[in-house]
């Protein structure tokens, strides 16, 4: 590297690394307690030529133009539905992410809310809490087994297949919905006894779906008010994907009106907010967009969204750049500033 890179983290980031980068880069992070607004990013990142940030922030053409000689954001997670990808490439602006790292973690937490939900875990929780326990009952909390019932998987992705896996263990059947070309199938079919079907079979015929596709304008609202009055009654959705790939009110409805069993909810679509018609919901368990957060996981992402920065300013392109189209004009851009 040439230059000094200049470097502003939207959030705090692990001891190791902020140590590595600093060896490499000005650094400044944003460690405040609450996201950091667009306001202050704005002005943080006037004189920055990288910025790490978080899946919150919203790396609009407005925050990209506020910092002229931005030439990379790496965001620290696998979505990058919070990049305007089409000014980044205006700009020759590459943008890594952090895929591979956090497909345990989330596929875990996917899999302990569908537990939970299926077990009424929450629910028991809070009635003995509440002191209304007053002895056993063969109708107390009764819930849904999972072995022999079918686990329907949107996105058959990293993440859609380590919840794959976590189902067959279990003794769950698979199905999946997916792109791309048939070699995966095969293997899957193989491995995982999973078969590929159309979205309208999953939904008709799973008894739990667990959503994992990336957000973006095919899949916004994937999930509406059509798809879920074909869920079998009993149904249970999860969801550790994008909020926005269900149509949050149609999900609301469904499940006041009893056509869907239960949800299980990491995402939202207007996050940090979540309806108080879904916190009203015994039947759904909602935790705060933690699918990958735990402390091994939180580091790796930071650590490969580091690694990615420091590959492409070294001239070399990072495997893990989601805008390969743009590592030209990047390159271009570099010279010129080391010339400078």
């Amino acid at each position: 590297m040439d230059q000094l890179i200049k470097v502003f983290a939207t959030g705090p980031l692990p001891k190791q690394v902020k140590e590595k980068l600093a060896r490499f880069a000005d650094l400044k992070s944003w460690e405040e307690p609450t996201e950091i607004s667009e306001e202050h990013l704005l002005e943080q990142i006037k004189d920055r030529t990288a910025v790490i940030c978080l899946l919150g922030d919203k790396m609009s053409a407005e925050v990209m133009d506020a910092a002229p000689e931005l030439k990379l954001i790496a965001n620290v997670a696998v979505g990058f539905d919070n990049v305007d990808l089409v000014h980044a490439k205006k700009r020759g602006i590459l943008v890594v992410n952090t895929p591979g790292v956090l497909d345990n973690a989330t596929a875990d937490l996917a899999f302990a809310l569908l537990l939970a939900c299926a077990r009424r875990i929450v629910e028991a929780d809070q009635y003995v809490r509440n002191h209304e326990w007053q002895g056993w009952r063969t109708d107390l909390l009764l819930g849904s087994e999972l072995s022999g019932k079918t686990l329907g998987i949107v996105g058959m992705g990293r993440i859609g297949e380590a919840m794959a896996r976590r189902g067959l263990g279990f003794g769950m059947k698979i199905i999946y919905t997916r792109k791309g070309n048939e070699e995966k199938d095969h293997r899957l079919t193989r491995e995982l006894s999973a078969r590929r079907v159309s979205l309208p079979e999953l939904i008709s015929s799973s008894d739990f779906i667990s959503i994992h596709s990336p957000l973006n304008h095919e899949t916004r609202h994937l999930i509406g008010k059509v798809e879920l009055s074909r869920v079998k009654k009993h149904c249970i959705l999860i969801n550790t994907a994008r909020g926005a790939v269900v149509d949050q009110k149609a999900l609301i409805a469904a499940l006041q009106d009893g056509k869907l069993a239960g949800a299980g909810l990491d995402v939202f679509e207007d996050e940090p907010k979540v309806p108080d018609e879904l916190i009203a919901l015994k039947n759904v368990v909602i935790v705060p967009h933690i699918g990958s957060a735990t402390s091994e996981t939180r580091t790796a992402m930071a650590n490969l969204a580091m690694e990615g920065l420091l590959t492409a300013f070294s001239e070399r392109l990072p495997e893990n750049t989601v805008n390969k189209d743009v590592w030209p004009l990047f390159l271009e851009r570099l010279k010129v500033g080391a010339s400078r």
